[in-house]
């Protein structure tokens, strides 16, 4: 049986319990959150001032992120979801801001995916 990895930002374990103890199974979803589209979605949405596209997509991150183990990026998403809950314009600089900390913490954590060996 193949390993699970180690991770820096990524708690394999716990993600891999997630999906049921399979292996095959979470590396393969493992290797597609690069892919998923909630980031670009919900910083289009900042751009555009749509605070309730943005939150929708931010949610979908942090549900995405904790179910595969991702918890930095799950806990930052959430606090973007927690400055766009209110759906207050105001709230948009902090929520900039939080962005790109969610933005950064996302790099990272899609850096050290493809490091992973291909299966």
């Amino acid at each position: 049986m193949t390993s699970v990895p180690e991770l820096a930002h990524v708690d394999t374990r716990l993600g891999l319990s997630r999906a049921g103890d399979c292996l095959p199974l979470y590396l393969r979803f493992l290797a597609r959150f690069p892919e998923d589209d909630s980031l670009t979605g919900l910083m289009s949405a900042l751009g555009e001032g749509d605070m309730q596209t943005a939150f929708s997509c931010a949610h979908a991150l942090k549900g995405l992120s904790a179910q595969l183990g991702i918890l930095c990026v799950s806990e930052a998403a959430s606090r973007v979801c927690e400055l766009l809950r209110p759906l207050d314009p105001a709230a948009l600089g902090d929520t900039h801001e939080a962005a790109k900390t969610l933005c950064a913490l996302h790099a990272q954590v899609c850096r050290e995916i493809a490091q992973l060996p291909a299966r």
